[in-house]
């Protein structure tokens, strides 16, 4: 009956699918769009009324997301059916796919909120679906992070009730609503995980790796660079945000980068990399290429979500092992799925003609030849080394590691639902760009670059090759390095233990100041300690009868003197 469910739900996500697909041809023979409004009721100045928005953007982001879903689907008929509670995780995943589509498709503030929040709440409800108490902390610190996110979506719709809407479809740029675009920002950095709000995405890896390849790696984290795409028509005119996105992205990318060349499980390498990929798109925005930062948003989708795919079918052929200094020779015992990763890992680098190639390649180039500041050709160059170092030695631990490799529980590449799933990825990652570079994406500058620039990235690749295959153990870093990289330039202890200390350690010294101290000696055990030697006084005075009967005489004796 389970798993039934599974098929009825990719069976369906084909279906809309194919419907999104044909709607985009439609959309793009007529180069416009459809905006779609139901009107509920109306009462005097309220309407409530529910707006789709139909465009090349809104229908091209659907449909990679509805494909990957699709294939995640598949690869969860084989991953999870061992799993008790496969229903409840297909009811999850269909609903963090619910969630997507209505921040996708929806130009209202007020019911993106809806999907935004939907977001949140169901990635939690997935992360803690082992239910162990490492899931439970990393399902916490997601949620509360994103929670943050929320609060400035929500002071954006609060700001936006001076302009009479909640629609932004149609908005102006002012310079005056300075607060409503610095919320915005800072909503999109949240649920992207950019810097200081980073620790959230490599906790969040506890999830199942088909949760992993479709929230954190596809979608939800590219959720805030979305809004910051549909919002950059106003934030275009404001240089210095364009500024701070700039350094943002940059530095972000740096960090992950770093840390992903000293880190050794392999599902945080991997989201280590969607954050460096997302800093690559961020910083794209800032230096004003939305278009390529779009662009780079979708392939950079495929090959991800296949690089989660492969990696979840390693995981599992090594019996539940992540780290990668005990793999190695698994060319020769899954040879498709290594050359899948191999595809996915290439497309990564921007190796030539993957999708990867398309969109990484370009914004670089176009970096190169535009009038921009040299910092953000370093920054840019810097992470593509970064990532291209890290990408070789992931390959190198798992491919030619033969000495320390763990024995395999099985030698095979799956099931035919995992070959299915990551051959439907595997078309995306190598000819999506393509695709999408003459469709969606039909630049028509002409770039003119030396020889050596052109083949940066190719040289730079067989380089990190070369080095990875003599000194494979360069990445071992001690002491205080090893904390700093390690802890991702201390964002994971200032979001969670500095960020708690303070307060639990002061809440400890109020509790044992005035629950244990001032209020209990003030209140009720002061009260019952005064109360009980008040009474032993009055209970001695009443069982010493002689005193009792001399105190009676004195005072009647008194009382007649008084009288008279």
């Amino acid at each position: 009956m389970e798993k039934n469910s599974f098929e009825k739900s990719y069976v369906l996500l084909f279906m809309v699918f194919v419907c999104y697909m044909s709607t985009a041809s439609y959309i793009y023979v007529y180069s416009g769009m459809v905006l779609l409004t139901w009107v509920g009721f109306c009462l005097n100045s309220v309407i409530f009324e529910m707006s789709l928005i139909l465009d090349m953007v809104s229908l091209s982001y659907g449909s990679v997301v509805i494909l990957i879903s699709m294939s995640v689907m598949v690869f969860s008929e084989s991953y999870m059916s061992s799993e008790q509670y496969k229903s409840r995780f297909n009811w999850l995943v269909m609903l963090f796919v619910l969630s997507m589509n209505f921040m996708i498709f929806v130009p209202n503030l007020v019911t993106m909120l809806v999907g935004w929040d939907g977001l949140g709440l169901v990635s939690f409800a997935l992360i803690i679906y082992y239910q162990s108490v490492k899931s439970v902390n990393a399902g916490m610190l997601t949620v509360l992070i994103n929670r943050i996110g929320d609060v400035f979506l929500l002071v954006t719709i609060v700001f936006m009730i001076n302009l009479g809407q909640w629609g932004f479809i149609f908005m102006e740029s002012n310079k005056a609503m300075i607060v409503l675009y610095l919320s915005v920002v800072f909503a999109g950095m949240t649920k992207s995980a950019q810097i200081p709000f980073s620790s959230w995405l490599p906790a969040a890896m506890a999830a199942p790796t088909p949760v992993s390849a479709l929230v954190h790696s596809s979608t939800l984290v590219t959720a805030g660079v979305y809004l910051l795409i549909r919002f950059f028509p106003l934030l275009d005119s404001l240089s210095f945000m364009k500024e701070f996105l700039f350094m943002v992205g940059s530095v972000t990318m740096m960090m992950a980068g770093v840390s992903a060349m000293y880190e050794y499980d392999m599902k945080k390498i991997v989201a280590l990399s969607t954050l460096s990929q997302l800093g690559v798109m961020i910083l794209s925005l800032g230096v004003g290429m939305v278009e390529l930062a779009y662009y780079h948003l979708l392939t950079h989708a495929m090959f991800k979500a296949l690089f989660f795919v492969c990696v979840g079918s390693v995981i599992h052929c090594y019996g539940g092992s992540q780290d990668v200094r005990n793999m190695g020779t698994l060319f020769f015992c899954m040879p498709v799925t290594s050359v899948c990763m191999g595809i996915s890992v290439l497309s990564l680098c921007g190796s030539p003609f993957l999708a990867g190639f398309y969109s990484k390649d370009l914004i670089i180039e176009m970096i190169m030849v535009s009038n921009f500041s040299i910092i953000s050709l370093v920054f840019l160059v810097l992470g593509t080394f970064f990532t291209i170092f890290y990408s070789m030695k992931f390959l190198c631990c798992l491919f030619w590691n033969s000495s320390s490799a763990q024995k395999f529980y099985y030698s095979s590449d799956g099931s035919f639902y995992n070959l299915i799933s990551m051959g439907i990825l595997v078309v995306g990652s190598i000819f999506g760009g393509w695709y999408l570079s003459w469709l969606s994406f039909n630049f028509r500058s002409v770039l003119f670059l030396s020889s050596g620039m052109k083949n940066f990235i190719f040289m730079l690749t067989v380089f990190a090759f070369m080095v990875m295959l003599v000194k494979k153990d360069f990445y071992m870093v001690e002491g205080i390095m090893s904390v700093w990289v390690n802890s991702m330039w201390f964002m994971v202890p200032m979001s969670t233990q500095m960020v708690m200390g303070f307060p639990l350690s002061s809440s400890i010294s109020l509790y044992k100041v005035f629950d244990h101290g001032w209020n209990e000696w003030l209140g009720p055990s002061g009260v019952f300690n005064y109360a009980g030697k008040m009474s032993s006084k009055f209970q001695s005075f009443q069982f010493n009868t002689v005193v009792v009967f001399l105190f009676f005489i004195m005072f009647m004796g008194t009382s007649s003197v008084m009288i008279m």
